[in-house]
Order: structure tokens, then sequence, then C-alpha cells
């Protein structure tokens, strides 16, 4: 055998003997520490990858930490199986070590990377080019639906500047929806049109809360024609415009018809001013200029379904659960689940009862809360100093967008 290779069997020999006998290695989820780890060679230019890799770790995943590097030498005899004995230089190091940041760039790329952003302009559009007579909701574009929530209108309220006030709050909106129809259809494809009663579109007479049955400004039957009024004018405006119509209803808590001046039903859930009146309004629409609109109507259940351009969304007016969060909202959500696969499936959804706008993201659905429409309470404001703005939720609903909605806008 040649000296050399005598020399890299002994070396073989002496580093399998104390490799396997000196030397630890700790890691933890953002780095670690080697110590009194043997080696047969020096370190060269701060390469420690043979190191981790004698632990079975991919050297390219770390990088050691600054200034915690120490480091010994040390001659050693050793014994050859012919009986020869020979001296080499051995070496330990100990060091700690982090993970290396996982998108860490090059100087080279980040540097291309400014240039880019340097360069970019916003794209020139282009005219679209519509045939003649043809309105945009009927191009050849990806369909979607424009939602138009009223939430909370409690009407024959004497807050807020009373009836009056909340008329005009009302016919306000309803201006408002048209002018931002007209912007949306410049850009979308809507067919579709859904107006809903988020709950509570009347006040009640009493039970709800103690001053109520004094401070009305309408009785019952005089706020149900309001509140049928008030949406006829927004059938009536905005259904005849698109080729897709559809009114969707929620149960709620002033909507209960109680007995004996309470509030609270005394037959069942279904016994409620949500489901009466939108009845009632399907009725009222009896007409063939409505003949394209489709009702969601619940009989007593909260939680109301349907299926808005392909997306499945799902209203509650809210009065049922409990917090006023998205923690309290995510809770209630996983109850209901457990014995109803449609609070699940749905993309969005949509509540009122709480008065002001909120919106949160929980992965498998955006959650959006309704602003009110009547005229805010005294009561809360002198107590608290709170207050929200009164206004209309509306937004685009379809496939376009990857959440399922697009342009949200509060009208």
């Amino acid at each position: 055998m040649s000296d050399l290779a005598d020399k890299l069997r002994k070396v073989g020999t002496i580093e399998r003997e104390h490799l396997a006998n000196k030397g630890t290695f700790t890691i933890e989820s953002d780095g670690g520490k080697f110590e009194d780890v043997t080696l047969d060679a020096p370190v060269v230019d701060s390469d420690f990858s043979r190191v981790f890799r004698i632990f079975q770790q991919d050297p390219d995943e770390f990088e050691i930490v600054d200034d915690t590097v120490r480091m010994s030498t040390w001659q050693q005899s050793a014994r050859a199986k012919d009986g020869h004995r020979d001296l080499i230089q051995l070496y330990s190091y100990s060091a700690r070590f982090q993970r290396k940041p996982k998108q860490r760039l090059s100087d080279e790329e980040i540097a291309e990377r400014r240039k880019a952003v340097a360069k970019w302009k916003l794209p020139s559009k282009k005219a679209r080019q519509t045939p003649p007579n043809e309105p945009f909701h009927i191009q050849h574009r990806t369909p979607v639906a424009a939602v138009v929530n009223l939430a909370d209108i409690q009407g024959g309220k004497s807050e807020g500047g009373g009836v009056a006030a909340t008329q005009q709050r009302l016919l306000d909106g309803l201006e408002n929806v048209d002018r931002w129809l007209s912007r949306m259809t410049g850009d979308y494809n809507i067919n579709e049109i859904v107006v809903v009663n988020n709950g509570d579109p009347m006040e009640n007479c009493a039970g709800n809360y103690a001053a109520q049955l004094f401070t009305v400004e309408l009785n019952t039957r005089q706020q149900m024609n309001f509140v049928l009024d008030i949406w006829e004018q927004y059938a009536k405006h905005l259904f005849p415009r698109f080729d897709k119509a559809r009114f969707v209803s929620v149960l709620c808590n002033h909507g209960e018809f109680g007995r004996m001046g309470g509030a609270k039903n005394q037959t069942s859930d279904s016994d409620n001013a949500g489901g009466f009146l939108a009845e009632t309004l399907r009725r009222v629409l009896d007409r063939p200029e409505f003949d394209h609109v489709q009702w969601t109507i619940p009989h007593d259940e909260m939680n109301v379904y349907t299926t808005i351009a392909g997306i499945p969304v799902a209203f509650n007016h809210g009065h049922k659960i409990p917090g006023s969060d998205a923690n309290g909202f995510e809770k209630w959500l996983n109850g209901q689940v457990r014995g109803d696969a449609n609070a699940h499936a749905a993309r969005i959804w949509q509540t009122a009862h709480r008065h002001h706008f909120a919106a949160w993201d929980m992965g498998s659905c955006s959650v959006f809360q309704a602003p009110s429409l009547d005229g805010g309470s005294k009561w809360l404001k002198d107590i608290t100093g709170r207050y929200s703005r009164s206004g209309i939720l509306a937004y685009l609903v379809g496939d376009h967008a990857p959440l399922g909605w697009s342009d949200m806008a509060f009208l």
C-alpha cells in the first residue's frame, strides 16, 4: 500500500474513532448550536458545511451567527493495523447557527426588481366598442350580480328626525344606488339585481325597550304600509333594469308579532314581519313586468341561503348571534355548521342588527355587517358617545373576483 493510501486510511480510522465519541449538535425551530465537534482538517473560509453533513443536516439551510465560533487544535498519535504509529493534527469547533431566511434574494435580483418597478406604467385602456342599442349589462363578459342591502330601517321610529328623515334617507339611498349601478355597468356585465331585507324594516310599537310605545310616530299598520311603499319603489326602479332579479328577506327581532303588547312571539319564529311583508310585496308585484323576480322568503329559519351569480350566500339578521365582533361570529358559525352544512358552504355571510358597518375575512367566507338606515340611538350616544353613519351596503357578487365579491360601496 502506498504512503498516501495508508495515510488516508489512517485518517479515516481516526476520524471515525473521534467523531463517534466527541461533539454535540442541538437544533431548534430558529437555529441551534454545535459544541466540541472534532475534525481532522481545519475549516477554510468559514465553510462549516462538513459539520452539518456529519449530523445529517442540509448546510444550505443554515448560517453561522457572527462572533460565536470557538476553536482549538492539537496533535494526537494513532496506531495503524500494522502497529505503525503516526501523529495527526485534530481540530475542534463550537458555534451557534441560525436558519437562513427562505426568501432571501441576491443583490443582483433586487437591483433588477427595483429597475422593473421604476419602469412600470399603467397599461393603456382601449375604448370599449358597444354595439348600437346594446346595453352594457348584456355584453359578453362574466355575468355578475349587484346586491343591495336594506338593513334596520325601523320605520316609525322617532329618533334621528323621525319618519320624514328616514324616508328621505331611503329615497336618497335609492338615487345613490342608481348612480353606483351606472358606474358599475361601465366595467361589469351586471345581469342580476338582488334587493335584501336584512331585518328590522319596521320599528314595532312596544316590548323592545321601555319608551318604545311613547316614541313611535306610526302605529303597526302604518309602519307596515311605510315599509311596503319603500320596498315597492326600490323594486319598481331596480328590478326591470336587469334580466334577473331577486328579493331576499330574513326574520328579525323588531319584526316579531307578539300578543297583548309583548314583543316576543307566542306562536313560532315564523310569525314575523320579515316573512309577512316579503310575501305581501310578492303579491303587490304580481304583474308581468316582475315575472322574472325570484323570491327567497324564510318560514321560520333564521339562516337564509341562496345562490347569487354562482356564489353561495347566507343571510341572517344577527339578533341571535352572541357577541359583536369577529370572534363572536366565528364561535357562532362554528356551532352552526354542526347541524347546517349550508352555513359552512356559504362564501359570503351578510348580517345586520348591530347598526354599524363591519367586515372581516374568515378564510372560508367573507362576513359583512350592514349599517342601519334608521336615525340612530340617542340613548346609546348619551351613554357611550358612540354612533355610526346610516347607509346602504352594496357590492357585486360573482366568479369575476377571487373572493366572490368586489366593488363594495357605502351608499
